[in-house]
């Protein structure tokens, strides 16, 4: 098959008007307002080189699905941009596609078009979303309030655990959860209404805890102070792993969020309060106990 044949057979379908125009022509509901997120994923850096392409597929759309949630934005739609370094195998663009279909139908969205090209180096994915807020409610990074509690909405570590574990670095009882966590990321779509009405600021933890935090913080202008006995952590991750390493891993997807005391009883999405932030310059101060922070969280560079 040819480029063309590849987008009639597997992508096409993932559309909803079978790809026949060069754009998309997208009607926005009235009052609402358009949020709009990119990541690129490159094999090798983002995911295993040799990943089977049904994870691929769940991550490069699940990591754009969480920043819409960080936002509290529903999903709307999505372009997907794929450069080739050899021509695609059948079973492989079979499970890519089929777990994007998969995705659409869980979370409410839908392939509005994108490219597919060749490239001379590795399998590069990137993706586009676009989610949908009423006018005026998008979360910022910029609205924490001195007072806000710091909330962060599960468990951290697990991502960078399954990485350690491909990487043959640790070896628990149980992997599948760590794997799972860092392969198939759960976005916080379901509760972006809440964030809209209870969260001041938010982020959502892809690259580390720490570093996710400190954006809130600088953009607030404000200083964060983390108890460190209450971050979250799976036992088994707390009995094989520094806590360090866990909240600086990244990849993990859940929010991590500025809400004001008398809100957090109208939270209905399951939460752990983590600190505060604090009139101040947007520093880091840990309370209870101290953590010797060799990174705070990912970077490309």
């Amino acid at each position: 098959m040819n480029e063309f044949d590849v987008i009639a057979k597997y992508f096409a379908p993932l559309g909803r008007d079978g790809f026949k125009d060069d754009a998309a022509v997208l009607q926005i509901p009235p009052e609402h307002e358009l949020v709009v997120t990119s990541d690129t994923l490159n094999e090798g850096t983002h995911f295993w080189v040799g990943e089977a392409s049904e994870f691929i597929a769940h991550k490069a759309l699940r990591v754009n699905l969480s920043d819409l949630a960080a936002m509290g934005a529903e999903p709307f739609c999505y372009q997907l941009n794929i450069a080739y370094p050899q021509k695609p195998e059948a079973a492989w663009l079979e499970k890519f596609t089929n777990a994007l279909a998969a995705d659409q139908k869980e979370f409410g969205i839908f392939c509005s078009g994108g490219d597919t090209t060749s490239i001379n180096g590795p399998l590069s994915i990137s993706i586009t979303a676009l989610g949908l807020v009423p006018s005026g409610t998008a979360v910022k990074r910029s609205g924490a309030k001195a007072g806000d509690v710091i909330v962060l909405t599960g468990p951290v570590g697990d991502a960078w655990m399954g990485l350690e574990i491909l990487r043959g670095h640790i070896k628990p009882e149980n992997p599948q959860p760590f794997l799972e966590a860092y392969r198939k990321p759960v976005p916080q779509t379901k509760i972006a209404a809440s964030v809209r009405a209870y969260a001041n600021a938010a982020a959502d933890v892809s690259d580390g805890l720490i570093a996710d935090l400190m954006h809130i913080a600088k953009a607030s202008n404000l200083a964060a102070v983390i108890e460190a006995d209450k971050i979250p952590v799976s036992p088994e991750a707390a009995k094989l792993a520094k806590l360090e390493d866990l909240v600086s891993g990244g990849d993990d997807y859940q929010l991590v969020l500025a809400v004001a005391p008398e809100n957090l009883a109208a939270l209905d999405f399951p939460h752990y309060v983590i600190g505060r932030f604090e009139a101040g310059p947007p520093t880091l101060r840990f309370e209870g106990k101290n953590l010797d922070l060799k990174q705070t969280g990912w970077s490309h560079f």
